[in-house]
This record gives structure tokens, sequence and C-alpha cells, in this order.
């Protein structure tokens, strides 16, 4: 019986800590400093805004003629955006996504791969020197 009364004293006491616990804070919406979109006849687009704590975004959009056949026409678009990181350093953000090119972004918050180093490169520029292995061999 001693076992039972502490159990239902245990789960009584576990249920009143988590509904007095408070739940998710709510904070106050960050107002839209500006906002601008602008749809053109000629298929393109022009998108920003900029909110009261700093962020800021764009992009612009082109109707291109497609390389493809297949597709016709498409959308190449250039843009960006900026804010300041929980620590409080700026990131920026530009990209560019074309069709040709696929998506490229740019920033001093994208990591940027190491120098190869002076050993390996002069391995790789030797190796470019040699023949292709598929070169000169057929079956025999």
């Amino acid at each position: 019986m001693k076992g039972c009364t502490l159990i239902i004293l245990v789960s009584a006491l576990c249920h009143a800590l988590t509904t007095a616990a408070p739940q998710q804070v709510t904070k106050e919406p960050i107002a839209i400093v500006s906002y601008n979109n602008e749809i053109r006849p000629e298929g393109g687009y022009q998108w920003s805004y900029e909110t009261a704590n700093g962020i800021k975004a764009d992009e612009i959009g082109t109707l291109v003629k497609s390389n493809d056949p297949e597709n016709g026409e498409v959308i190449e678009a250039e843009g960006g955006y900026s804010y300041t990181g929980p620590e409080g350093v700026p990131v920026n953000i530009r990209y560019i996504a074309t069709a040709n090119g696929g998506f490229v972004a740019t920033g001093d918050a994208i990591p940027v791969a190491p120098p190869i180093p002076e050993a390996i490169q002069r391995a790789l520029d030797y190796l470019a020197t040699l023949p292709s292995t598929t070169e000169g061999r057929g079956r025999r």
C-alpha cells in the first residue's frame, strides 16, 4: 500500500511540475521595414525585403532562352541575403542560379576549401602529362 501511495504522490508531483513549467516563449513579431515584389510582363521578377532586426534579402529573376530545346525558356536568378548571426557577426551571402552554371553562392559564411598542398599539386600536374589509360589499348 505504501508503494502505491508513493507512486501516486510522485506522479502527481511530476504532473504539477510539468504543467507549471513555462510554455513556449512568445516573441513580438519582427516588423517588415520594406517590401517590394514586382512581376514583369516578359516573365522576369524582382523582390526584396528588410526587417526591423536587420535581415535583408533580394532576388532578380530573368527569363532567358534555354540551351535545351525541350525547355524553351528558363529563369535565371541572382540575389542574396544578410543577417547578424547569433555571435553578433554579420553574414552576407550572394548567389546566382543559371541553367548552365547551376547554383553558386558566395559569402563570408560559406566555407572555402584549403589550398592543395604543393606535393599533391605536383603529382596531379605530372599525372596530367601522362597518356590516358584508355588510349592505345585494344583487346588482346
